[in-house]
């Protein structure tokens, strides 16, 4: 399942508590609009919109959806969106899996689609290559000033073909997800948030051994991972302390965190914790939702988790409201001029684009222009489709303290036909700053998840230069397992040999890759 799949199913499961909407790991270099300017306010309840062209227009649409299930006839986005721009509207939404089969067969009928959304630029890509889709989305960027406003110099390169704009990169969803800490701990120990590797040490060593929560009891760990027994889990993105992982952009080639000794770095920190007993010690073999139970219990010191934490430990402890103040947003400790970034999240959420059909009538591509441009966050569209703010009753209030807050109670429509969600699958994004739930206010623990996911935005990450990559998949999983393997091994003692580890990763395939990353990033424009 996919990451974006796996976000978007937290929001269909809303009625029944409160649910992160947008914890999708991600880092957009763009800059959000204040949030006076960014959302309809409460009161206003309803998105603005200019008087509909005089001429219906059909358009079709095909996309990726959370859901992928039709709704009925009384569907009232589809009336929105057939009332606001005159024209009929007729939106098919398919699994990842399928989208590519599904548009191949429609193209191939001569039935092409107008408008497209996928996830994957590969699918994109393909039929670009059979010259079906619109060729270069470039002269038409003075159209669509909000969504051109969104691009990064990475998402740009992301959909360049030949020099050529290939599709819209839509905005992604901003990373939530951060190392968090036992604030009550720190302050009942009287410790200072750890800023260097080994303050985080000592820090864990403290959570460990010094009854932290005053229990008189030996039953706390300084951290816990989620390795399911294949990998290291969250524990993997402490890489970041000492630099860059993985494949990136250097200065003049491509570099990998395995080969310039960042890697090793990071196994000598985690055999640390691991020897001296700092860590939960199921924490290779437990799964994401098995480790919970000690999280929610109070027993883990450190975790990387989105904001939704609070409401999560909330939920599961009777939502008494004593738990929400346990956990504060630790920023990555930082061990020399490369470390203390978050991990890169994604270039963008998927990819518009038409059909080279649409492309050539213009009425349709006045409208779909229209479309694109006022469905772009912050535009009154965007709250329409993605909220159902004037479509179904719904409203936006801005927190006080930032963030903002969406109230489904009352919410009927979606009950029983949740596949109106994928209305607003392809304009989402968490640069909302949106939490919803079924209150009819805000409460505390949702304004605390409203803090810490915005604090965690803010928080400097890599660029995700691997996303520029199109790398033979069969050479990239055969590493990925040999090095999943290795890392354990060196970790529980049974291998010392780093550098004889980096001379098999590159025999068998690194190397192969690194010239081959080399080559795209300079073709790219990351590297000269």
């Amino acid at each position: 399942m996919t990451k974006k799949l796996t976000s978007a199913l937290l929001t269909v499961a809303l009625f029944s508590t409160t649910v992160l909407t947008a914890c999708n790991s991600d880092k957009s270099n763009t800059g959000s609009p204040s949030p006076s300017s960014a959302s309809p306010t409460a009161s206003q309840g309803t998105a603005e919109t200019s008087t509909p062209p005089e001429k219906k227009v059909t358009i079709s649409f095909v996309e990726n959806g959370w859901v992928n299930t039709p709704t009925d006839d009384n569907d009232p986005w589809r009336k929105w969106m057939n009332e606001t721009y005159n024209v009929d509207f007729k939106m098919s939404a398919y699994p990842e899996s399928d989208l590519e089969s599904k548009l191949m067969v429609q193209f191939a009928s001569n039935d092409p689609p107008d408008m497209i959304y996928a996830w994957d630029l590969n699918t994109i890509k393909k039929l670009y290559k059979q010259g079906v889709l619109l060729e270069d989305w470039t002269p038409y960027l003075d159209k669509l000033p909000t969504m051109s406003g969104t691009f990064t110099s990475q998402s740009k390169a992301y959909v360049n073909e030949g020099g050529k704009m290939i599709g819209l990169p839509t905005l992604p969803n901003p990373n939530t997800f951060s190392f968090k800490i036992r604030q009550d701990w720190l302050d009942n120990l009287k410790l200072q948030k750890p800023t260097t590797p080994e303050e985080l040490l000592n820090v864990l060593r403290k959570f460990t051994h010094d009854d932290p929560d005053g229990n008189k009891k030996n039953d706390t760990w300084g951290i816990s991972s989620a390795g399911a027994g294949t990998n290291l889990g969250e524990l993997k993105n402490l890489e970041m302390m000492f630099g860059k992982s993985r494949i990136f952009a250097g200065n003049t080639q491509a570099e990998s965190g395995i080969v310039n000794g960042t890697h090793k770095k990071l196994l000598d920190f985690i055999k640390t914790i691991v020897d001296e007993k700092l860590i939960d010690p199921d924490w290779y073999t437990q799964g994401w939702e098995q480790r919970k139970p000690k999280l929610f219990a109070g027993k883990v010191g450190v975790t990387f988790y989105p904001g939704v934490l609070v409401n999560e430990i909330e939920g599961g402890t009777g939502s008494t409201g004593s738990t929400i103040n346990w956990f504060e947003n630790l920023p990555m400790p930082k061990a020399g001029p490369d470390g203390g970034n978050l991990p890169p999240g994604s270039i963008n959420s998927g990819i518009i684009t038409i059909s080279k059909a649409a492309a050539q009538d213009p009425e349709k591509l006045e409208r779909i222009l229209k479309i694109i441009e006022n469905s772009t966050y912050p535009n009154d569209g965007y709250w329409a489709l993605r909220w159902g703010v004037g479509v179904n009753g719904q409203k936006v209030m801005d927190v006080e303290g930032g963030g903002k807050f969406v109230s489904l109670k009352g919410e009927l429509y979606r009950q029983d036909n949740k596949g109106a969600y994928d209305w607003g699958t392809w304009v989402a994004t968490g640069k909302d700053g949106v939490v919803e739930s079924t209150n009819e206010q805000p409460a505390e623990s949702d304004k605390k998840q409203m803090r810490l996911d915005s604090e965690t935005m803010q928080m400097p990450a890599n660029p995700n230069d691997m996303a520029m990559l199109s790398l033979d998949p069969q050479i990239v999983s055969d590493l990925d397992t040999l090095q999943n393997e290795f890392d354990i091994k060196y970790i529980l003692g049974g291998s010392k040999d780093y550098d004889g580890f980096v001379k098999k990763w590159l025999s068998s395939g690194g190397q192969t890759l690194l010239d081959e990353a080399t080559k795209q990033f300079k073709a790219a424009g990351l590297i000269k």
